[in-house]
């Protein structure tokens, strides 16, 4: 079992304009830190990304991992990991509620590694995966 992590922000925009970014994995490369490249392999029919390969700058390591989506728009993405080199668990969790002129955004990710690392360096770079992540989506979506 993983490290869990969860946090919020609260984004000046409806969920659809927030839904649009956190979608659009092609561009995560211009606002998610340390996302090096990633590949939309299978997309829905309505032109969502259903799996997606990543490469990442984790610090440490540059590491590899693919992910399968599902989508409940506009309210909710997740997803799980299908493969990756040194990951062996990436799930996670938008959920966006509308506050009438903005939006609540819940993002929560466990992670785990087969690196040999303690659990509170894991929980660490959880936490700086949420707090980045969250951070790049506001200043993407509000554009400041």
């Amino acid at each position: 079992m993983g490290q869990r992590a969860s946090d919020s922000t609260t984004i000046t925009a409806s969920p659809d304009a927030v839904y649009a970014v956190i979608s659009d994995l092609d561009a995560y490369t211009e606002w998610a830190e340390g996302i090096r490249s990633v590949e939309v392999l299978e997309r829905d029919d309505a032109g969502l990304p259903v799996r997606a390969a990543f490469r990442v700058d984790a610090r440490v390591a540059e590491i590899s991992y693919t992910l399968l989506y599902t989508h409940e728009r506009p309210d909710r993405m997740s997803w799980t990991l299908v493969d990756g080199d040194t990951v062996t668990q990436l799930d996670g969790l938008y959920e966006l509620t509308d506050l009438d002129g903005a939006t609540r955004v819940d993002y929560s990710l466990e992670v785990d590694l087969s690196l040999p690392l303690p659990g509170f360096m894991l929980k660490r770079g959880a936490r700086t995966i949420l707090d980045t992540g969250l951070r790049g989506l506001k200043k993407r979506v509000e554009g400041a």
